[in-house]
């Protein structure tokens, strides 16, 4: 009784053995965890890493009931950024992207969403990997793709991908803080 009441109030058990709650954080969480975001609680149903020649960033495909989401971790001049976004659907893109890529290997520089216009900022070619339950990655499995980042003057953001010829994926969010997210739980097995 002694150790756990020790263990309630902050003193070290009799073995030293600690549950490792204190040290889950946003940016290791695993398959299988929970964590608090805009009042529900979101499963990590999904991670993977992607290569910018030599420059990595972290993605969790967090899911809530139908809704998934997908946050992303990137580093860059010692600065950590966090973008939240959504799938959506190509066609919902104008003007047709796939025609001008076909056409001219880049989407054009202004597309519009949902009647706001997002302005082209970069693009960049890399290499995806997935990550396992155990957060490693195997090695030489990795998927190529080519990506295009748009940005709205309202801060939202857009990422339009290509895997292959013809397979793509666009993505809509926005930049989040890491505070936003809260009571990270271990899920599955840890």
């Amino acid at each position: 009784m002694i150790s756990l009441g020790k263990k309630w109030f902050g003193g070290k058990d009799s073995d030293g053995d600690t549950d490792g709650l204190a040290d889950l954080q946003l940016d290791g969480m695993r398959l299988g965890d929970l964590v608090d975001y805009d009042l529900k609680t979101w499963e990590v149903t999904n991670r993977c890493v992607y290569d910018y020649d030599g420059f990595p960033t972290q993605e969790w495909q967090l899911s809530a009931g139908d809704d998934v989401r997908f946050l992303e971790r990137a580093e860059e001049d010692g600065r950590t950024e966090w973008t939240l976004t959504r799938s959506i659907d190509i066609d919902e893109i104008q003007p047709d992207v796939i025609a001008a890529i076909g056409a001219d290997e880049d989407p054009p520089d202004l597309v519009h969403f949902e009647s706001r216009g997002y302005k082209g900022v970069e693009s960049d070619s890399g290499m995806q990997f997935d990550v396992g339950p155990d957060g490693s990655t195997r090695e030489g499995a990795g998927r190529e793709f080519v990506s295009w980042s748009f940005a709205s003057e309202d801060e939202r953001v857009l990422f339009l991908v290509q895997w292959g010829e013809q397979r793509f994926r666009v993505y809509e969010g926005e930049s989040v803080q890491e505070y936003s997210f809260t009571d990270i739980l271990p899920g599955g097995e840890r």
